[in-house]
């Protein structure tokens, strides 16, 4: 099985870190922890498990973080366990090839796409600990524990996971919308941890994969919302604006800009810091650098909802005084699970879903409902495709954004060029089931 993967050795860490000062060709080098090889062929480690031929993956943010080696000693994620050997690519659609004897949900030559990590259910652990039990399956109390884990991951010609981490794809959804339904649920729990109401202002901060797809939701949850976008690339702005943004924000706008918009009133002091009286009422951020942190806790008025899902692995500092002097409420968001349609919201998209407070589903399930309707189109957003053993140049294409107006780019397992992507062979009755294994 080739496969591309990180060697967490420290040795290879810290050199590469010391030489990416300066070059960043550092990280692609032979020294780095990001490697590429053929590995045996490991068995299926358990009776659920289950091998899966990879058709498409797609390169995240979370990605060149980890190849860039941006994780920072000194927060509190250093802490948590880690491999020796970190397989890439989460966003990834393949074929079933072998399965386990005790495989309930899946058979040879289903299309499924990788949707979970490790969590209670894979690990066979019951009771289910509190966040598993509601649907929470990104914050597993147990994920961290001993026990068989995945070999090979989207960027990898095979993948071998347990059968709860995987989605069985319907049959009207292509490989490309497949491979994207992970960023395309993200952006979905991003925006249900604080659905915009009619009327209000709206802030998507971020002109990448999980902003624009932030802001599509939001336009849907609710169509009369004033949804503005904060975009740094001509190609982010264009799709931004295809994606349902009602105005486009500019970095060097700044403050003055959320004022003229929002109708609040600036504070400033000629050589100090400016406050926002006023603002928008839902910012959701999902950059998570200290720059766009600070913003979106500026740019909220008071009472307002501050939704953090962006990722900054390194130590920061914020003026934090906003948040107690408006009042605001920092919410957080990480990964996808279980989902409430809200029922302010309009019909659900799926007619099977039950749900006491309106319809239920996993996050997966409501994204592929969305994506059928051609309501929510990730598709829109793939700009380049390579070959999967041409990885560092996606790499790179990927990263400099600037240079190659990218926004999604994915990789090929059919090393030789991309294909067509050809009907699924799945089972309408059992696509029902496995979506509702894990409710």
């Amino acid at each position: 099985m080739w496969s591309v993967y990180l060697d967490s050795n420290p040795i290879r860490t810290a050199s590469t870190r010391g030489l990416g000062l300066v070059s960043r060709r550092a990280y692609y080098g032979p020294l780095a922890p990001l490697r590429s090889r053929q590995i045996s062929k490991a068995p299926l480690p358990g009776r659920q498990w289950v091998r899966v031929r990879n058709t498409l993956a797609g390169i995240s943010g979370t990605d060149i973080a980890q190849v860039h080696l941006r994780l920072h000693s000194q927060v509190s994620l250093a802490a948590l366990p880690r491999r020796s050997r970190l397989y890439l690519g989460h966003e990834v659609v393949g074929e079933v090839r072998e399965i386990g004897p005790d495989v309930a949900f899946l058979r040879v030559g289903d299309r499924v796409a990788y949707q979970f990590d490790q969590f209670c259910a894979t690990r066979g652990i019951e009771p289910l600990c509190r966040q598993c039990a509601v649907g929470n399956f990104a914050l597993c109390e147990n994920r961290y524990l001993p026990g068989p884990a995945a070999i090979g991951g989207g960027w990898s010609d095979e993948m071998i996971l347990h059968e709860r981490q995987l989605y069985l794809v319907p049959d009207d959804l292509s490989d490309e919308q497949a491979v994207l339904l992970d960023p395309a649920a993200v952006a979905l729990h991003t925006v249900l941890r604080c659905p915009p109401q009619p009327s209000e202002n709206v802030l998507v901060i971020g002109g990448g994969t999980i902003g624009l797809l932030t802001t599509q939701v939001a336009r849907i949850l609710a169509p009369n919302a004033s949804v503005a976008t904060v975009a740094r690339y001509p190609a982010q702005v264009e799709m931004a604006t295809r994606m349902g943004a009602t105005r486009i924000l500019y970095e060097d706008e700044g403050m003055a800009a959320v004022a003229g918009h929002t109708g609040g009133r600036r504070y400033k002091r000629r050589f100090g810091p400016e406050v926002l009286i006023g603002g928008f009422d839902v910012v959701f951020d999902t950059i998570g650098s200290p720059e766009t942190m600070q913003n979106a806790i500026l740019w909220t008025r008071g009472g307002g909802v501050v939704v953090q899902a962006g990722t900054h692995l390194a130590p920061s500092s914020v003026d934090l005084t906003p948040i107690w002097h408006q009042e605001l409420t920092i919410v957080g968001s990480t990964g996808h699970g279980s989902e409430t349609w809200p029922s302010d919201a309009g019909p659900a998209p799926w007619v099977g879903w039950t749900g006491d407070n309106g319809a239920q589903a996993t996050t997966f399930a409501l994204a592929a409902a969305l994506m059928r309707d051609q309501r929510l189109t990730p598709q829109l957003l793939i700009t380049h495709r390579f070959p999967l053993q041409e990885f560092r140049q996606a790499l790179s294409v990927a990263k400099d954004k600037r240079t190659h107006n990218s926004i999604k780019v994915l990789l090929d397992g059919h090393t030789r060029g991309s294909r067509t992507s050809q009907p699924a062979r799945t089972g309408v009755a059992r696509t029902a089931a496995a979506r509702a294994q894990v409710r």
